[in-house]
């Protein structure tokens, strides 16, 4: 209780708490904060989404590439166009991931590396970019180049 004179306590018990005013503005505040804090959640859901199809891509690529190396120089062109992969289902050039559903477009190319100008090596492009990614409109490229296991003349 207020253990001031008279007047002197009817004044210090009234400023003893919040006022439903300085309540709802607290709680406007709080509310101006929150919906910053929830932008920042969203655009971080979007962005952490791109990195994953990012980082599928270039596991794809990877792997339509590993499967390339481990080919005959001579079937390389054959290859390129039938490549299926063990992780994943094809369409035609279409990679559709196992749990999540999520189709990657793939492009394969091998040809004549046109930096030496000889039949003897190849240059083979990887290109995978997904379908239906709403985070991510860009590519993962892989490029290797390969040559023919053949002697020349010394």
């Amino acid at each position: 209780m207020c253990a001031l004179k008279n007047n002197d306590r009817k004044q210090a018990c009234r400023e003893g708490g919040f006022t439903i005013l300085e309540t709802a503005i607290a709680l406007c505040v709080m509310m101006v904060v929150g919906m910053g804090v929830i932008s920042l959640f969203l655009f971080s859901i979007g962005y952490n989404s791109g990195a994953s199809d990012r980082a599928r891509a270039l596991a794809i690529a990877q792997e339509r590439m590993e499967a390339l190396r481990s080919t005959t120089y001579s079937n390389l062109t054959t290859m390129a166009a039938n490549a299926t992969f063990n992780g994943s289902v094809t369409e035609g050039s279409k990679v559709v991931g196992e749990s999540d559903a999520h189709t990657f477009a793939v492009a394969t190319t091998v040809e004549d590396d046109p930096n030496i100008g000889n039949a003897k090596q190849k240059r083979i492009t990887v290109t995978v970019k997904p379908a239906n990614s709403r985070a991510w409109a860009g590519s993962v490229t892989l490029r290797m180049s390969r040559s023919e296991n053949a002697l020349g003349a010394n």
